[in-house]
C-alpha cells in the first residue's frame, strides 16, 4: 500500500531515500528504470550548465551596463 499525497510530500529526503531502499529490496525493474536514471542525470548535468551560463551572461551584462555608463559619463563631461 502506498501512502497518501499529503503524508508523502511531508517525508524528509532522509525519510524518502530510506523508504525508497526499503522498498527496493523486494522490487525488480525493468530497462526504463536504467533509461529514467540516464536522462535525470543528463538533465541535471544540463542545468548545472544552464545556471553557469545564466551566472555568465549576468557578469556580461553588468559590465556593459557599466561600461555604458562611462561612456555617457565621458560623453557628457566633453561637451
Amino acid at each position: 500500500m502506498s501512502m497518501n499525497y499529503k503524508t508523502l510530500t511531508e517525508l524528509s529526503d532522509e525519510e524518502l531515500i530510506h523508504q525508497y531502499d526499503k522498498i527496493a529490496e523486494s522490487t525488480c525493474v525493468g530497462l526504463n528504470y536504467y533509461t529514467e536514471e540516464i536522462a535525470r542525470r543528463r538533465n541535471e548535468k544540463s542545468n548545472k550548465l544552464m545556471i553557469h551560463l545564466t551566472l555568465w551572461i549576468t557578469i556580461m551584462t553588468a559590465v556593459m551596463l557599466l561600461s555604458t555608463i562611462i561612456n555617457i559619463v565621458i560623453g557628457c563631461s566633453k561637451m
